[in-house]
């Protein structure tokens, strides 16, 4: 009796410590979720809003920026698309040509004919032309003219071949032809084959540069050496934390005229084999700062807290680095919102992966121009515990608390093991 009552004591003790255990481990894990949070502010409507994350948020996320969700006053999460602006972006747009007449011959000669009017007279050297799909094939003649009377050849002997798309009800054929200037074209399409085709307008596709949009990080420190044996400067640039950076620009005191070869680095550590660290300087740019440009480089997510410049002046006196002005491209989190409601950013979890919200499948149905809202209060959440819950445990408090209740676990297991054998033996 005695035996078995001291087994029971120790079993119900080893369940104990393996509940204790498991909360502690799941307290830990739930505790360390994430590490930041920030509000979302700005909320004047209902719909797709377009929260602009600062720099401080980006610098805080993992390099492919999927550490990051966002939950409404409920606690509930909200899906969003995330995007970021791009450096240059090209877009193509169709411009439009006004066809000035349209003709349709019925009888001999079957043909249909067109008049393009190009007002500005300008240089070009192809028409191209939307139609609606027509498997067949056509032949055309094109001509110019500077008063649509007297029209002369420009190319002829032009064929059409599988005039459809499998993906849309028109397609575009290109007319090359070499460079001219008329005011009129004239198109010729032979139709004695077989019935019109339906043109339904005719154009170029012309090309528009659109520059990203970049936000200011937090102003960096700047600390200048001068190297008088090396006959260089070394600029040193410090952020309060690493920052994500795509643009840097320099503000420059020196003289009228000023041409020096520069070398944007970093510095990175190692051991060696004494168990030292060495640092060396790790060339990530070389540029060259001049009186005659803006003094503007840009980066691909250069991750870092600290730049150094170092600046070639051979022979010439230092120039001075005023000041430095760090940019990153704005990213953003697109998402529907409702502004009776409050909602909080969670980011910083090592553990999350790329979400995955059905809201991706309908970019199309989102407005192409919607608010842009901006987020604030950014606070580490242990913080946030504490002040809200009065304390925080401390990680070495938990570990502790683990390695003690593993020792009592092995402890006990071996006690028990060793009266087993005990009982048997007796």
């Amino acid at each position: 009796m005695t035996y078995k009552f001291d087994s029971m004591w120790k079993l119900k003790m080893l369940r104990i410590a393996l509940v204790c255990v498991s909360i502690i481990t799941i307290w830990q894990s739930n505790a360390q979720e994430f590490a930041w949070r920030a509000s979302v502010t700005g909320i004047n409507s209902d719909g797709f809003s377009r929260i602009l994350l600062s720099p401080e948020i980006i610098s805080k996320l993992k390099n492919d920026f999927e550490d990051i969700r966002m939950y409404d006053s409920e606690n509930k999460e909200i899906p969003y698309i995330f995007e970021s602006e791009r450096p240059i972006e090209y877009n193509d747009y169709f411009v439009e040509y006004k066809i000035i007449e349209k003709t349709e011959q019925t009888q001999w000669p079957y043909y249909t004919r067109l008049v393009i009017h190009n007002p500005k007279k300008n240089d070009i050297s192809n028409i191209q032309l939307v139609i609606r799909n027509s498997d067949v094939s056509k032949s055309l003649k094109l001509s110019g003219s500077d008063d649509n009377k007297s029209w002369y050849s420009i190319k002829d002997g032009y064929r059409f071949h599988s005039m459809y798309s499998d993906e849309t009800t028109s397609v575009i054929k290109i007319i090359d032809f070499p460079v001219s200037n008329y005011e009129y074209y004239e198109v010729l399409i032979d139709d004695w084959k077989n019935n019109p085709i339906n043109i339904v307008k005719a154009g170029y596709f012309n090309t528009s540069v659109e520059k990203g949009k970049y936000t200011n990080t937090v102003e960096p420190e700047i600390s200048q050496l001068e190297l008088k044996k090396e006959k260089q400067s070394l600029v040193k640039i410090v952020f309060p934390e690493k920052t994500r950076l795509n643009k840097i620009t320099f503000k420059v005191e020196g003289p009228d005229f000023y041409y020096r070869e520069a070398e944007l680095q970093i510095r990175d550590s190692s051991l060696n084999k004494r168990k030292q660290y060495e640092f060396n300087f790790q060339t990530i740019s070389s540029i060259v700062i001049s009186s005659n440009n803006l003094n503007t480089w840009y980066f691909d997510n250069l991750n870092t807290d600290v730049i150094y410049l170092r600046i070639n002046n051979f022979d010439d006196a230092p120039i001075k680095i005023q000041s430095v002005e760090a940019e990153q491209l704005n990213h953003y989190l697109v998402c529907k919102l409702e502004k009776s409601k409050k909602y909080t950013l969670k980011f910083g979890n090592q553990n999350l992966e790329t979400a995955n919200y059905d809201l991706k499948y309908f970019k199309d149905k989102i407005p192409k121009t919607i608010p842009i809202i901006k987020t604030s209060d950014i606070k580490s959440l242990s913080i946030s515990d504490k002040a809200q819950n009065g304390f925080v445990l401390d990680k070495r408090f938990i570990w502790a608390a683990i390695i003690l209740v593993a020792v009592f676990l092995v402890y006990m297991i071996t006690r028990m093991l060793k009266d087993m054998k005990s009982q048997k033996e007796g």
